[in-house]
């Protein structure tokens, strides 16, 4: 039984939970997959999206033909008073609009919750969330256990 606390409650699932941007076998029961970051700040200036981390905040999961909910928690700061946005892909492909799926200005270190749903067909996907700034350089915390870094994939069947 995996299980994840997400907002104060516990998830629990019949599938495996995998880290470290591991994959997951496909079939019966919900899935959990997911990578916690608790060193190596990040930082960007790109006003495109990119990746925030090609190595190590990527999961691939095999999934039934379902919704699967994909979740970025963190902290950020921007500076020059300019805004973060956020965005997942699935396979290659971005999900949100030019603003991504959500926007955050961030004067000061903010906490970030950021969550998406999708429709996926049966089989091995790659999902990966994205940042751009819209100005000044961004930084997402992944410093310490206090502020991890936190992105994870939940097939809901």
């Amino acid at each position: 039984m995996g299980r994840l606390r997400l907002f104060g409650e516990l998830i629990e699932a019949g599938g495996a939970v995998e880290g470290g941007g591991g994959g997951g076998g496909g079939g019966g029961g919900h899935q959990i997959a997911r990578v916690v970051r608790t060193a190596g700040d990040y930082m960007t200036t790109s006003t495109s999206f990119v990746d925030i981390d090609t190595n190590n905040l990527v999961i691939n999961l095999t999934t039934g033909a379902s919704w699967v909910w994909l979740l970025l928690t963190g902290s950020i700061y921007v500076s020059s008073l300019q805004y973060g946005c956020f965005d997942f892909t699935i396979d290659g492909v971005r999900q949100g609009q030019a603003k991504g799926v959500q926007q955050v200005q961030a004067v000061y270190v903010e906490d970030i919750q950021i969550a998406w749903l999708a429709e996926v067909t049966a089989g091995s996907h790659v999902f990966r969330p994205q940042w751009r700034v819209t100005g000044g350089a961004g930084f997402l915390r992944a410093s310490s256990a206090e502020t991890p870094l936190l992105f994870a994939v939940l097939e809901l069947q």
